[in-house]
């Protein structure tokens, strides 16, 4: 059998391993301060129950944050509560916060 040269075994490697994607779609976030005060906040508050990639947490009480939500929405989720979730986890400039990293964390690229 003939040995591969050192360029065609590197072809024949990133042939397999797919060039290192995967079939989930990355972006960078871009945060503003208030926004990463935001993320901060989200991850020990609402990370414990919803999933939300940029923030790294897995939670799965509440429903994935995987869509594109509006600071407002979110505002007022946080406020309402709905269904099993505690109203007013945050509140004020905090849930601001939150709710403005949650809409650049899910807004599209």
């Amino acid at each position: 059998m003939r040995a591969l040269s050192a360029a065609a075994a590197a072809a024949l490697l990133v042939v397999l391993l797919g060039c290192g994607s995967s079939s989930a779609p990355h972006h960078h976030v871009h945060l503003t301060a208030f926004e990463r005060r935001g993320k901060t906040l989200f991850i020990p508050a609402c990370g414990i129950c919803h999933q939300l990639a940029d923030a790294g947490t897995s939670g799965s009480a509440g429903p994935a944050l995987d869509t594109p939500w509006l600071a407002s929405r979110v505002r007022e989720t946080i406020a309402d509560g709905p269904g099993v979730m505690p109203a007013g986890r945050v509140t004020g400039k905090d849930a601001a916060e939150v709710a403005a990293y949650v809409a650049a964390a899910t807004a599209q690229p």
